[in-house]
């Protein structure tokens, strides 16, 4: 018997993974007949670096964030971040002066345009109101966390798109600040090509609408600040941020649940589970039931029964939306989107918790220690909504890939080896 043993580096394949990602979200779309195999290479990307991101051990020192780098590194980021805030001021500024703001394109931000001006009018009352200027009366659906940093926009009277560059160039930041090119020479780069595909994509291509039309630049900031509240296990931090990602998207649903759990199993005692639910609740009691009361959580529970429709109207419309992203929708068809649904909704619940668990029971009987389960989970949690989301507009992806950028680049801080030992058994005749 021959025996042959393979080392590989866990950064480089987390790294190589992150890469592949950003190609399949942005220049793989380029290739419609491709779309499909990509789908499911992306998939498979996603759920891949949520498992792998276990066997690093990484964390985040707040009291060390603002920390002076050598002067090559710091002029280095500090040119960087110059030419960054040049291209994006550019392209931003060419894209608004092109394409005036209108509901007819999208209508996400001329609602949340009327809802900031409702708000900074003082007349909280209406702010849930139905729209009467937008589809003869259109009923507002987002929470706080979304359509509150526009009224910086309303309030100061500019163009609402520039609060989504801002947020997507603070985002960056965060990267830049936390990438160490002198600690990882050959894997850094990886990480900065597949961040300046990422941001090129966004910034250049018209069709991804990403700052054309939404909104989602906000909730990618918040995210990429969720990834470092993970990483300090500071759950005061955690839960605030937490819950304006959930006031953003609804896609951490499940993950609250999922994240209790995780306290409950291992925790020593009931002080974390109390900082998370505690600060959680007080930031939805402080943006949602005080200010607007109950209406905004009735509207919000109302929806689940409005996206079938809506996926089937988009079918029948803009059947391109479908094929042209990461979503699994295709596979589906527009005669099975209750089927699409179902997944989505059993899915969005159920397997967040159910990673927690597997973590759990698998580290305990392998006596092995996995590290940043909530982080890992994450992710995972962001890959199957996405994936599995009714309407895949490709805009709803990019916040997965800052989410792996963030928590990549900060598991490259680890000084420890991480390395996966693989064993390849040959039979020979003698």
């Amino acid at each position: 018997m021959i025996y042959m043993n393979f080392r590989l580096n866990l950064k480089y394949i987390l790294a190589i993974l992150f890469v592949i990602e950003c190609i399949c979200v942005t220049y793989s779309l380029k290739f419609p007949l491709i779309i499909p195999i990509t789908t499911i290479i992306y998939f498979i990307v996603g759920v891949t670096i949520s498992i792998l991101i276990l066997n690093i051990r990484a964390t985040v020192d707040l009291t060390t964030f603002s920390q002076i780098k050598p002067v090559n590194i710091s002029v280095y980021k500090f040119l960087v971040t110059i030419g960054l805030a040049i291209c994006m001021y550019y392209f931003t500024n060419e894209l608004i002066n092109q394409n005036p703001l209108s509901y007819y394109d999208a209508d996400m931000l001329p609602i949340m345009k009327i809802m900031s001006s409702r708000f900074l009018s003082g007349n909280w009352s209406m702010v849930y109101k139905p729209i009467p200027e937008i589809w003869n009366g259109i009923q507002p659906i987002y929470l706080p966390g979304m359509w509150m940093p526009f009224i910086i926009s309303v309030k100061f009277d500019f163009d609402p798109r520039w609060i989504t560059t801002i947020c997507t160039f603070a985002s960056f930041l965060i990267f830049l600040k936390f990438w160490e090119p002198n600690q990882n020479k050959k894997i850094a780069p990886l990480l900065m090509v597949g961040a300046g595909i990422l941001l090129w994509w966004i910034e250049t291509e018209k069709n991804n609408n990403f700052l054309r039309l939404s909104e989602e630049g906000i909730i990618v900031f918040y995210y990429s600040l969720l990834v470092i509240a993970l990483y300090t296990k500071k759950y005061i931090f955690i839960g605030i941020v937490a819950s304006l990602c959930l006031l953003s998207r609804y896609f951490l649903i499940g993950w609250f649940p999922a994240m209790i759990i995780y306290l409950i199993m291992n925790s020593k005692n009931a002080t974390q589970v109390i900082k998370f639910c505690v600060s959680s609740a007080c930031i939805f009691l402080l943006l949602v039931v005080i200010p607007f009361g109950l209406e905004p959580i009735k509207i919000v529970l109302a929806l689940p029964n409005n996206y079938i429709s809506h996926a089937s109207r988009v079918w029948n419309e803009s059947p391109q939306f479908f094929y042209r992203s990461m979503g699994f929708a295709k596979f589906f068809g527009p005669t099975h989107v209750k089927l699409l649904h179902t997944f989505l909704m059993l899915l969005a619940f159920i397997a967040p918790s159910l990673f927690i668990v597997v973590c759990h029971v698998w580290a305990n009987k392998k006596n092995r220690q996995l590290m940043n389960i909530p982080l890992a989970c994450l992710k995972f949690t962001i890959v199957i909504v996405c994936t599995f989301i009714d309407v895949p507009y490709q805009y709803l992806f990019y916040t997965s890939s800052f989410i792996s950028l963030l928590m990549i680049t900060i598991a490259l801080r680890d000084q420890s080896e991480s390395i996966l030992y693989f064993r390849n058994i040959k039979s020979t005749k003698n």
